[in-house]
Formats: structure tokens, sequence, C-alpha cells
């Protein structure tokens, strides 16, 4: 599923794009600008005969000079690097919501199954009740509450296939089809690390590598430090080159001209203003990274300590709860048959059962949920 929403993901192909679209750019920073011909005509009044004619053909081409072209392919370069880094960024989160939607669709998957696993056992109970009865051994109102325990568990049923169904529409939805096509069984979920191996300095320091929007912001700040070097230069005029060819027709020879010309950087409050937004555009890209480091480490922090509550959770579910509530639930059964236990203490019994099967699910859910936010934090799989 993972390998289908990268191939078909039109938010992917539209990173990818944008990333191409960057990498021409650096071609068009490090360019030229295109060169400008002119044709002119010159008449020239005469004391007597026709008026003098003369065509000036001219050519002239811009040359930024001091390295700027240089400094502005680094820039696109910089920008390049950003857009790639934001492409992974979306492939990382593209990631984490497929195996967040995968995880939703098993857990409602095998509540459906739980919760008609209840319905039978109810069901059943309901089964001894009427027989309980039939022979004189029970009452008729215990009849009565386990055909409306049995009711109101297959409500509950429907309810949970409408939420598979609407896990199975976001994960179809995530592989770019149709909202009912077919999903097969789900098999199991991932196995989840050790929470021992889940050390917060470890982590942060395979983040500080991996994770993408550290790197969009550090090719930020790369780009942002070259366009300051870059504005620094604007201190120093660009040249313009330039000759033309003078026809005279029938009044003389044909001549020739050439010329160098520069701008002269007069207006000093407007360099100065770029230069001041330069080096506030660096300070930001620079507190940008800062922050976005800081959110992490407390992000790895909160989600590595639900992680762990989840695991624990689920443990203690698995292998406590489930066997004590099996073993209570065949009890009472048992009793229930022979008359020495309440209809209220079975059922009881069975909806407990239940409901621990269901807080399990939820607990794997959790973590499934939360291994996939660390994974996305560290810039991938554990």
């Amino acid at each position: 599923m993972l390998a289908v929403a990268r191939q078909l993901s039109p938010e992917l192909a539209a990173r990818a794009l944008d990333t191409a679209a960057a990498r021409a750019r650096v071609t068009v920073a490090g360019s030229l600008p295109d060169p400008t011909i002119r044709a002119m005509s010159d008449e020239m009044p005469r004391t007597s005969g026709p008026r003098q004619n003369m065509m000036i053909y001219s050519f002239e081409q811009d040359i930024p000079l001091w390295g700027r072209r240089d400094l502005r392919r680094q820039v696109a370069r910089a920008e390049v690097g950003q857009m790639a880094a934001q492409a992974q960024a979306a492939e990382a989160e593209l990631v984490e919501r497929v195996k967040v939607a995968f995880a939703r669709y098993y857990t409602s998957h095998e509540a459906v199954r739980r919760t008609a696993d209840l319905h039978r056992a109810i069901h059943g109970v309901a089964q001894v009740a009427r027989e309980r009865y039939a022979r004189g051994r029970g009452e008729q109102q215990e009849v009565f509450r386990a055909e409306v325990e049995t009711t109101r568990v297959a409500t509950e049923i429907a309810r949970l296939e409408a939420a598979l169904r609407s896990a199975q529409g976001q994960l179809n939805a995530l592989l770019v089809r149709p909202a009912d096509a077919p999903l097969a069984r789900p098999e199991r979920l991932r196995p989840l690390p050790d929470t021992r191996a889940l050390d917060i300095a470890r982590l942060a320091e395979r983040a500080r590598g991996g994770n993408p929007m550290l790197a969009a912001d550090a090719a930020a700040i790369t780009g942002a430090e070259t366009n300051r070097r870059l504005t620094d230069r604007n201190w120093y005029p660009d040249v313009t080159l330039g000759a033309a060819a003078v026809d005279r027709g029938s009044y003389g020879p044909t001549g020739f001209q050439a010329w160098i010309a520069m701008k002269v950087p007069l207006q000093w409050g407007l360099r100065e203003a770029q230069a001041r937004e330069a080096v506030a555009q660096a300070g930001a890209a620079r507190a940008r990274l800062e922050a976005r480091e800081q959110q992490l480490r407390g992000d790895l922090a909160e989600t590595v300590a639900g992680f762990g509550g989840s695991r624990r959770t689920a443990d203690l579910i698995r292998r406590q709860l489930l066997p004590q509530a099996e073993a209570l639930v065949r009890s009472g059964a048992a009793g229930y048959g022979f008359g020495r236990v309440d209809l209220a203490t079975v059922l009881r019994a069975q909806h407990d059962l239940a409901d621990f099967r269901l807080q399990l699910l939820a607990a794997e859910f959790d973590g499934q949920r939360q291994l996939a936010a660390i994974e996305r934090l560290v810039g991938g799989d554990l």
C-alpha cells in the first residue's frame, strides 16, 4: 500500500514537478540577460541638396560582475534543496497517513469481529435463558433481558460496521481508489519496537540528520545567507558593453562605435534597505531552524511517552485482564446453566470481556499511530 500511495499520489507528483522547476531555475539564474539590438535612423539637414540620412545598428550586452551570476546559481541551488526536502516531508506525511489509516482499518475490522463474537455469546445466553424458562427453572424477565442485550449488541455492530466503511474509504482515498473499492482482509499490525529502545537523545540526533523539514530549513538558511552576500555585491556596478555600425550611405564611409557603460549606485537608501532585508531574512531562517529543532524535541518526547503508555496498557490488557475476563466468562456461563449464577452476572462478564478486547484494539491503534508519528519525525522507519 505504501508503494501504491507513493506512485499514485498527486501531491507527490506536484512536489516532484516543483523540484524539477527549481532545478531549471538554476540555469536561468546563471545565464546572461538577453542582449539589446537597435536600428536607428539619423537624418541631418544640409544647407544645399537633400537631407543626409544615416543608419546606426547597435548591439548591447549587460554583464554582471563581482561573482553575481555564481551567487545567483547558489541561491537557486539552495531553493532546489529546499523544494526537494519539502517533497520528502510530503512523502513522510503521506507514509504516516497510510500507516495510521491501515491501523484504523485493521482495528475497525477486528472491532466488528470481536463484537460479533459478543453477539453470538449473548445469543447463546439468551437461548439458555429460554430453555431454563421452558423448564420452569427461570423467569420470563431473564429471557426479555437477554433478548434486549442481543439487540443492543446488534446495534453496536451496525455502528462499528459504519466506522469500518469509513476506515476503508480513508485508506482507499490515500491509494487514489474509489471510496467503496474492495480491500483485502487485514492480516496483522506492524510489530512495535521495545520502549527501552526508544531513547529520546538518540532519536533527536537521528531526527537532526533525517527530518526533511529540518533539511528544508537548513537549505533556506543557505539560500538566505547567499542572498545576503549577493545583496552586498549590489554596491558594485555591472557593466554594459556595446558596439554599433554606422551606415552613411552615399554620403560617406561606414563607421563603427564601441562603448562601455555602468550604472552608478546613487540610490543608497534602496541598497541599504535591501541589505537590511537580506540580513533579516537570514536571521529569520536561522530562528525558524532553532524553533523547528525545539518543537521536534518536544514532539518526540510527547510521542515517545504516549507510545510507552499505549504499549504498557496493551501488555496489561493482553497478559492479565483478558485471561481473567475469559476465565470469568467461562465460569459464569457454566454456573448459569445450573442456576448457580444469575443472568446479570453472566451478561456483565460477557460485556467486560468485549470491552477489554476493544480497549486492547484501541491501545494497539494508539501505539501504531504514535509509532508512525515518531518515524515521521526521525525521517525513517525504526
